[in-house]
């Protein structure tokens, strides 16, 4: 860790593995603060990035436990307008397979990047999407990861709920779970004193990108968590603790998409990864591996606090070699 840290110019790595019978693995290297130079620690809260679509398809998921609604209802009753509404469905959103295009590309990305408090919501995001028409595919053909998907989901989850995003999670995930350092922020800090940090291409200097406005991310990357949470959240979300198992079956059962080897691919908001079952996740500052592997009940954490404008998750870096070292028949 401490090699691929130096190597890869990580500011700091936190890195959380657990085995019930065998043990744990906890490490937190270099420095949660660059300008204070404090050293990480493993209780240290960070944003999660797109771990966050776990949260958010688990509580779509417990609505249509609810009978509140259908995996089969389409697009067209909360948003008549958005193109190709009548044919995407709730299980479309869920699998990448909606054929709704990207709204990040290069250009927003810096965008975000550049102006991390920016006034945008995540209707905004919705409706900026719904003007690329033209880009569109039909549904349900091909599994194509765009995190638009999960911002339309996270408007859903409020719409059929009754409760803000934040509200709805808390009381059907965070809490059941006791999930005491997990939250959807509400505004634009990350508590603590652990910083996300940029490497400017230009300078070849970090820059500080810790506080942003959540709302573009929203169901798509928005939340706030730490080691320990997101080692009981990905073993939970694997067994489908909060799920029936008839639900969970179906939300296991994967998708390829283009150039996916065929012992990995997508659920409904979960990921597989060869052996390993989760989601990895990106946002301005901070990269987050979360897997877990049912062979040997083991969870898995990785946060660095780097990611730069072109949101490569850097955190994979950290996951080879400790795969490599504990789980080598994973690799």
């Amino acid at each position: 860790i401490a090699r691929v840290k130096k190597d890869k110019n990580l500011p700091g790595v936190l890195v959380g593995v657990s085995v019930p019978g065998e043990g744990q693995y906890v490490s937190a290297q270099g420095l949660a603060n660059l300008h204070t130079q404090t050293k990480p620690q493993p209780s240290d809260q960070f944003r999660i990035g797109s771990v966050t679509k776990t949260f958010v398809a688990t509580a779509i998921l417990q609505l249509v436990e609810e009978g509140k609604l259908r995996k089969s209802d389409t697009l067209s009753k909360w948003y008549p307008d958005f193109p190709n509404a009548d044919e995407i469905t709730i299980d479309d959103l869920l699998r990448m397979r909606s054929g709704i295009p990207h709204y990040w590309n290069e250009e927003t990305l810096r965008h975000y990047y550049d102006n991390p408090k920016q006034n945008v919501t995540n209707e905004d995001i919705i409706e900026a999407t719904a003007a690329k028409a033209d880009q569109f595919k039909p549904p349900d053909q091909e599994t194509e990861y765009s995190d638009t998907n999960y911002n339309i989901l996270g408007a859903i989850l409020e719409k059929v709920s009754g409760n803000d995003i934040a509200t709805q999670l808390d009381q059907s995930i965070i809490s059941p779970l006791g999930l005491e350092n997990t939250f959807y922020p509400t505004d634009d800090e990350l508590p603590g004193d652990l910083h996300g940090y940029g490497l400017e291409r230009k300078s070849g200097e970090f820059e500080d990108k810790t506080t942003l406005n959540p709302a573009p991310s929203d169901g798509a990357g928005a939340m706030i968590s730490d080691m320990s949470d997101l080692a009981v959240w990905s073993r939970a979300l694997y067994k489908g603790d909060l799920l029936t198992p008839k639900t969970q079956q179906a939300r296991l059962e994967v998708q390829r998409g283009e150039g996916v080897s065929a012992s990995s691919g997508y659920g409904e908001g979960i990921a597989k990864l060869g052996k390993l079952w989760g989601h990895g996740g990106t946002i301005a500052g901070f990269s987050t591996d979360m897997w877990y592997l049912p062979e040997e009940d083991a969870t898995i954490v990785i946060s660095v606090n780097r990611c730069d404008e072109t949101y490569v998750n850097r955190s994979n870096y950290v996951l080879i070699p400790v795969l490599q070292s504990l789980f080598p028949e994973t690799v």
